[in-house]
């Protein structure tokens, strides 16, 4: 069995750990049942946002070459799921929009060049490391003309009179970005649709999502021949899920239109509500699409309670049934930005551009506890423990190597035994800790 650690000292150090044929006994187990499945595992990644794209642009070559690989490359983090924004969002240079004509119906004047800036070049050299990416993408703000406020910012409404343009702007950005090789998968209809922010946002209540999906974007993506495009709705915080999805489920025609619900974290926890959606929506996927340390909340630099907060939820949200896992911005500056409205966010790579110089934090290292190891098509396995003093979440992957990840938050070592029904091993998880276990 192969043990890898990471604490406040250890980066993904590696070990190796015996196994022993026959029963385990009764005490101290984390026990593996290999059989008994639960959900399929998407895959993992993180945002490609004009905040994180303009960074990169900063830097050397050199320094380029090694944040492409420390994300895509053969020893990396192995990202393969990825979110883009549509039109800007708050982790970009300012507002923007692909068309500023209200008339243009047949959007004549839609234009990807601010996009072609930084973002394209920069999805482009992710893509250069992995063909494989899989993109989800999601809007932050209609064009300004289209709301009720006449800003993208500061919340407002999608007017009715411009439902039907909007989606096809949506549906025009999947189409010019495939022309770029760069092939959208998946769509949130709105991203935080119940929040007023002082950037880009755009507020929706469940049904008005529901409706939405059904009698605009649905359809015009598959008038464009875009029926594989997966729609989700919700795209926000965990408290409201099981309300959202409810409400946007009950507009005729959701089932078929909607193939999943996206959720963030800042919120809290709340496992609960997302393992009640699964249980209520078995067939629909339920990914996480963003998730960052606010310098709001958090005022110091604690990089072990960084990394743990994302271990946590990681780890719950797979508990619960969510397929997949999205962080935000991959990079940013040494400010925490850039942001337009200076909302400063920490992210598990920082670059100081003026020194050309990259800060990997531990929370990289804690995600790829997870992203390294789950492979795309991956279903998570029970996993039965003794003791809350840890966390434990278990996996096969689709060529039937049994993956554990184990993550210790208290201040105690705890040593336990893995049991997968054939074979066994013992193993210690050191306080303050995180291991993924491989056989």
């Amino acid at each position: 069995m192969k043990c890898y650690v990471s604490d406040k000292e250890r980066k993904l150090s590696l070990s190796h750990v015996d196994m022993q044929s026959g029963s385990a006994g009764e005490m101290n187990q984390l026990k593996i049942y290999p059989g008994k499945t639960y959900q399929t595992i998407i895959g993992m990644g993180g945002a490609l946002t004009e905040a994180s794209a303009y960074t990169y642009s900063l830097m050397s070559d050199a320094k380029k070459k090694e944040l492409i690989d420390l994300y895509f490359g053969e020893n990396s983090n192995k990202y393969n799921l990825c979110r883009l924004h549509i039109q800007s969002c708050d982790f970009a240079l300012d507002n923007y929009a692909y068309v500023e004509d209200k008339d243009d119906k047949d959007l004549t004047t839609f234009s990807l060049e601010r996009d072609k800036k930084y973002i394209i070049p920069f999805v482009k050299d992710a893509l250069g490391k992995n063909p494989q990416i899989s993109f989800l993408a999601s809007p932050w703000s209609p064009p300004a003309f289209m709301k009720s406020n006449n800003d993208m910012n500061h919340g407002g409404k999608l007017l009715a009179e411009y439902n039907k343009m909007w989606a096809d702007i949506v549906v025009k950005f999947v189409k010019e970005y495939e022309a770029l090789g760069i092939k959208v998968e998946r769509l949130t209809v709105q991203n935080e649709p119940a929040a007023v922010q002082t950037w880009d946002s755009c507020i929706y209540s469940g049904e008005e999502e529901g409706e939405f999906a059904v009698k605009f974007l649905r359809p015009a993506l598959d008038k464009a021949g875009y029926k594989n495009v997966k729609i989700n709705i919700w795209d926000h915080n965990k408290e409201l899920i099981v309300d959202r999805a409810d409400a946007s489920f009950s507009v005729a025609g959701a089932d078929e239109a909607i193939s999943g619900i996206a959720f963030h974290w800042y919120s809290g926890d709340h496992f609960e509500g997302l393992q009640r959606v699964r249980e209520d929506y078995p067939d629909k996927e339920l990914i996480f699409t963003e998730g960052c340390v606010e310098y709001s909340i958090f005022k110091s630099d604690n990089r072990v309670q960084f990394a743990e907060k994302y271990a946590h939820d990681i780890l719950g949200d797979f508990l619960a049934g969510g397929n997949a896992f999205i962080d935000w911005n991959v990079i940013l500056d040494k400010k925490g930005g850039p942001n337009h409205v200076g909302n400063f966010c920490d992210a598990p790579v920082m670059c100081d551009q003026d020194n050309d110089e990259i800060d990997v934090k531990l929370s990289y290292y804690y995600i790829g506890h997870f992203s390294r190891f789950i492979k795309p098509g991956a279903k998570r396995v029970l996993v039965s423990k003794f003791t809350s003093d840890i966390e434990a979440v278990g996996f096969v992957n689709p060529d039937g190597e049994k993956i554990m990840v184990v993550l210790n938050r208290s201040e105690k070592d705890v040593a336990f035994t893995v049991y997968d029904g054939e074979k066994n091993a013992d193993v210690k998880s050191d306080s303050h800790s995180i291991m993924t276990l491989c056989w």
